[in-house]
C-alpha cells in the first residue's frame, strides 16, 4: 500500500468515525459539576467563593457561591464548553476560558487560590506557586489531552514549553542543552524516571542517547503537568536539566466507565466512587499498544515489534476532615524484538541490528496528607519501586548470501552482548508546609535505599565500525575498534541508602517575596555529602508585570548505568551552578509575555573516556547560557494562540585537549507557533509549526576494505572531531482535528493528530552503514494519529 493509499484510508476511517454521531438528533443529557476551591498555602477550604459559569455558545449565566467546606455541586448543565470566573476578596481571582461538561458525568473540579493584595488574572486555573521558578508552567487536564502533536501521549502535548526541545514524534525531550535522562520526574511527587517506554540501552547511538519513545501514560490518566526549565526550590533533587511533575487524576464523583481505541491498541479505565468512604474516589486505567502491528498497517517493516502494557491505578479516600489517604499503583510492561524479517525489509540492509529487550517497572505508593494547626500541612509518603530490564543486540549478515536469498538463510550471532539492570528501591518523603509571621515555611526529609544488579556480558570479541580516533586500538593503523569481554565484561551488585533533608522559608514584604532554601544530601552511590543553597525573589508592583530571579547549586546523581560499566567506575555527583533572571507582562486580561535570561555554570561532569572499556569519569566542565521568550493569548473567546522562542549556548570541555564544544544536545534557536481554536462545543482545530537548529555534528573520516583481503567489504567510521559544527535546521508543522458528541449515554471523542505533516526530515538521526560506506539520514514521513473513545456515565 503506498502512501496516497495509506493517507487515503485513514481519512474513509476518519469519515466514518465522524459520520455515525452525526446521524442523531437526540438531545444530550445535562451533565454535573462539583466545584471544590481551597487555599493555595493551607489547603484549607475556601467558603463564599463566587462563581460565575458562562455557557459559551449561549446566552446562559450562572453565579454560584461554595460552602463552607469549599464545595458547590452545579447540576443540570448542557453538555459542553463554559468559561468560569472565580472571586473571592482578599484572594487573586481566577479565570479558566474552557470548562467542558460531559453528558450524564459529574466532574470535579479543584482551584486553588492565593491570599493576595494585587490582583492577578491567569489564563489558566492554575496560580503561580512561590516555591516554584519564576517561569515555570502548568498545563491542566484539558490542555494536556487536546495538545497538538500530543496524540496519546502526555509528555508530547508539553511541546513549546520554555527552553524545551522535542525533535520527533517521541515522548523524550532535552531542556536548556541538557539531555533527556537529565531531567527530574515526579509522579504524584513520587520519584520515577521510568515514564518512558523503550529508553533504549544497546542499539544505535541516536536510540542510545534519545531517551525512549512513549510515555506510560494514557492520555486521560494525567491532570496536571508542572514543568519548570531550572530554579526550583529546595524540596527536589538528584537531576539538573528540568523538573516535571506529573498529577494522576483523582476519581471523579459520579461514576463512568471509557473504551479508547486508536490504530496502535487500546485502553479500557473506570473513573467514579468506590464506597470505602463518602467521598472515596478510584481512577483506573488500563492499555496494551502494539506498535509492531502497527508499523505492519503503515509499511514500515524495518523497525521490529514494540509491545506495551500499562496499569495505573489511583484511590483517594478521604477519612475525616482533617486527613486523606491516597493509593498509586503503576505495573508496566514493555517488549521489543527485531529479528531478520525485519533486517530483510530494511532498504539496502541499513540496519542489520538483531535485538531484543524486556522490561518490567512497578511502583507502589501510599499517602497520608494531614491538615496540622490553623494552616499547617503534613504530607507523608512511602514507596516501593521496582525495575528489572534485559537488553541484548547481535547481528545478521545478509551479503554473505546470495542477492534475493530468504530471510532464513541469513547467517546470523545472536546476543551478542547483554545487559541486565535490576532495580529496587523503596523510600519514604515526608513535607510540612505552613504560614508564619513572615510568610510561608516548609520542611522536608527524604531516605532511599536503593539495591543494583547490573551486570554485562559479551560473548566472544565484536568488531565495531564507528569510533573515536582515540579510542584504544591495539595497533593505531586498526580502522576499527573491537570489543573483548575481558574489557566489557562488568557487574555490580550494590545496596545504598540516601537521605535529604530541606528548610525553605519565604518572607513576604508587601510587592515583594523572598524564597531562601537550603537542601542538604547524602548520595550514597556517589558516597559524597552535600549542602545545596536555593534562593528564589518575586517583586509584583503592579497587576500587569511581574519580575523574578533565581539562584542555586544542584547535584545530579551519577546514573546506574554508568557506575555499572566498569567496575573502576567511581562518579561523583555533576555540580550545576544556576542563576536566571527574567519577567512576566500581562498588556491585559487575555496576554501574557514572559521572558528570562538565565546562566549555569557546570562542573564535575561525567563524560566517557573509551568505547572499548566502558570507563567514565568526573572530568568534564562547561556552562550553558540563554533567553526563553513564551507568549500566550487570547485572539478572542475560543481561539487561543501561543508563540516561544528558546536560545541555548551550551558547551563542554571534556579534557581530551580539544577545548569546550558544543554539548551534545544544545540547539542554538527552537522556535514554536501555536494556534487553537474551539470551533463549537464539539469541533476543535489545532496547529503548531516548530523550528529546530540543528544539534552540533561531528567531523569524520570513512575508510574502505577495513577487513583487508579475503575478508568482506567493510567500511568504518574515525570520529576525529566531536560537536563541531551544526546538522542542518528542520521545521515541523503538526495539526490536529477534535470532534465530541454525545450518541446517547455514550460520550464519543475522535481525534485526527497528524505529526510533521510535510513529511519534513530531519538530519539529526542519522546511521551509519559499514556495508556501504554512507551515512543515512532517517527518511521522515507523516505520522497520522486517529484516537476514539468511547465513555458511559451512570
Amino acid at each position: 500500500m503506498n502512501s496516497p493509499i495509506r493517507m487515503l484510508s485513514l481519512l474513509v476511517f476518519w469519515v466514518v468515525v465522524f459520520s455515525f454521531p452525526l446521524l442523531t438528533n437526540a438531545a444530550e443529557a445535562p451533565g454535573s459539576l462539583t466545584i471544590v476551591v481551597k487555599d493555595q498555602i493551607t489547603a484549607r477550604p475556601l467558603s463564599r467563593v463566587q462563581i460565575t459559569l458562562n455557557k459559551r455558545e449561549t446566552d446562559f449565566s450562572q453565579t454560584i457561591e461554595t460552602d463552607e467546606l469549599g464545595r458547590i455541586v452545579v447540576e443540570q448543565l448542557y453538555p459542553g464548553l463554559y468559561t468560569m470566573n472565580v472571586e473571592k476578596i482578599g484572594f487573586t481571582s481566577l479565570y479558566e476560558p474552557s470548562i467542558r461538561v460531559v453528558t450524564r458525568k459529574n466532574i470535579k473540579i479543584e482551584l486553588e487560590l492565593r491570599e493576595q493584595a494585587i490582583e492577578v488574572i491567569e489564563v489558566r486555573a492554575q496560580q503561580a506557586d512561590l516555591s516554584a521558578a519564576g517561569s515555570s508552567t502548568y498545563l491542566d487536564r484539558e490542555a494536556l489531552r487536546g495538545a497538538v502533536g500530543g496524540g496519546a501521549d502526555p509528555l508530547l502535548s508539553l511541546d513549546g514549553l520554555p527552553g524545551l526541545a522535542s525533535s520527533s514524534e517521541f515522548a523524550s525531550f532535552s531542556v536548556r542543552g541538557r539531555g533527556p535522562r537529565d531531567n527530574l520526574l515526579f509522579v504524584d511527587d513520587f520519584p520515577f524516571d521510568k515514564a518512558v517506554h523503550f529508553d533504549a540501552t544497546l542499539g544505535e547511538e541516536e536510540d542510545v542517547g534519545g531517551g525512549g519513545r512513549f510515555s506510560i501514560f494514557a492520555p486521560n490518566v494525567i491532570s496536571g503537568a508542572d514543568f519548570s526549565p531550572g530554579g526550583w526550590g529546595p524540596a527536589y533533587g538528584g537531576r539538573a536539566a528540568s523538573l516535571l511533575r506529573l498529577d494522576v487524576a483523582d476519581g471523579n464523583p459520579s461514576p463512568s466507565a471509557s473504551f479508547r481505541y486508536d490504530l496502535a491498541g487500546f485502553e479500557v479505565g473506570y473513573d467514579g466512587p468506590i464506597g470505602i468512604t463518602e467521598d472515596a474516589t478510584m481512577l483506573f486505567s488500563a492499555r496494551r499498544l502494539d506498535f509492531g502491528s502497527l508499523f505492519e498497517t503503515i509499511e514500515e517493516l524495518d523497525i521490529g515489534e514494540p509491545v506495551l502494557r500499562d496499569i495505573i491505578l489511583k484511590s483517594v479516600i478521604p477519612i475525616n476532615q482533617h486527613n486523606t489517604f491516597e493509593i498509586l499503583l503503576m505495573d508496566t510492561h514493555e517488549d521489543y524484538s527485531r529479528d531478520v524479517t525485519h533486517v530483510f525489509a530494511s532498504p539496502n540492509f541499513e540496519d542489520v541490528a538483531l535485538q531484543e529487550a524486556e522490561q518490567d517497572s512497578d511502583l507502589y505508593g501510599l499517602t497520608l496528607r494531614s491538615l496540622i494547626g490553623d494552616e499547617g500541612v503534613w504530607s507523608n509518603k512511602v514507596y516501593y519501586r521496582k525495575s528489572d530490564k534485559l537488553s541484548s543486540e547481535g547481528e545478521a549478515f545478509p551479503d554473505l548470501v546470495p542477492p534475493g536469498s530468504p530471510a532464513s538463510s541469513f547467517p546470523v550471532r545472536e546476543k551478542i552482548i547483554t545487559i541486565g539492570e535490576n532495580e529496587t528501591e523503596i523510600g519514604w518523603r515526608s513535607d510540612f508546609e505552613t504560614g508564619n509571621q513572615w510568610g510561608i515555611f516548609s520542611a522536608g526529609i527524604r531516605i532511599s535505599q536503593v539495591d543494583l544488579d547490573y551486570n554485562t556480558v559479551l560473548d566472544g570479541n565484536w568488531i565495531r565500525f564507528v569510533y573515536d580516533e582515540d579510542d584504544f586500538r591495539p595497533d593505531p593503523e586498526q580502522r576499527y575498534i573491537e570489543l573483548t569481554p575481558e574489557n566489557i565484561n562488568s557487574s555490580i551488585r550494590k545496596k545504598e541508602t540516601s537521605y535529604a533533608g530541606y528548610l525553605d522559608q519565604v518572607f513576604e514584604f508587601g510587592d515583594w517575596d523572598f524564597g531562601t532554601g537550603l537542601r542538604a544530601e547524602r548520595d550514597g552511590f556517589a558516597d559524597e555529602s552535600f549542602a545545596s543553597p536555593r534562593l528564589r525573589i518575586n517583586w509584583r508592583p503592579s497587576k500587569m508585570i511581574r519580575y523574578f530571579a533565581t539562584a542555586g547549586i544542584f547535584h545530579q546523581s551519577p546514573r546506574y548505568i554508568e557506575l555499572a560499566a566498569n567496575e573502576l567506575n567511581n562518579l561523583k555527583t555533576e555540580k550545576v551552578i544556576h542563576s536566571s533572571i527574567g519577567l512576566k507582562y500581562f498588556p491585559n486580561n487575555n496576554w501574557s509575555v514572559l521572558t528570562e535570561a538565565y546562566y549555569q555554570n557546570l562542573d564535575d561532569l561525567v563524560v566517557d573516556l573509551d568505547r572499548t572499556s566502558g570507563m567514565y569519569a568526573n572530568i568534564g566542565d562547561g556552562k550553558s547560557y540563554g533567553v526563553d521568550i513564551v507568549v500566550n493569548g487570547t485572539i478572542f473567546e475560543g481561539l487561543y494562540a501561543s508563540a516561544t522562542y528558546s536560545y541555548n549556548d551550551a558547551v563542554v570541555d571534556r579534557k581530551d585537549g580539544r577545548g569546550e564544544l558544543a554539548a551534545d544536545f544544545s540547539r542554538e534557536h527552537v522556535a514554536t507557533l501555536g494556534l487553537t481554536w474551539e470551533i463549537s462545543d464539539r469541533w476543535k482545530v489545532a496547529g503548531r509549526y516548530k523550528y529546530l537548529s540543528g544539534r552540533p555534528d561531528n567531523e569524520f573520516i570513512i575508510h574502505s576494505d577495513v577487513l583487508g583481503p579475503g575478508q568482506p567489504l567493510r567500511y568504518s567510521k574515525e570520529i576525529t572531531e566531536r560537536n563541531i559544527g551544526r546538522k542542518s535546521d528542520s521545521g515541523f508543522l503538526n495539526v490536529r482535528i477534535d470532534y465530541r458528541r454525545a450518541f446517547g449515554p455514550i460520550d464519543v471523542t475522535a481525534f485526527l493528530d497528524v505529526i510533521n505533516v510535510t513529511a519534513a526530515s530531519s538530519s539529526d538521526d542519522t546511521e551509519f552503514d559499514y556495508r556501504r560506506g554512507i551515512e543515512v539520514i532517517d527518511e521522515s514521513e507523516a505520522e497520522p494519529l486517529i484516537g476514539l473513545r468511547l465513555d458511559y456515565a451512570w
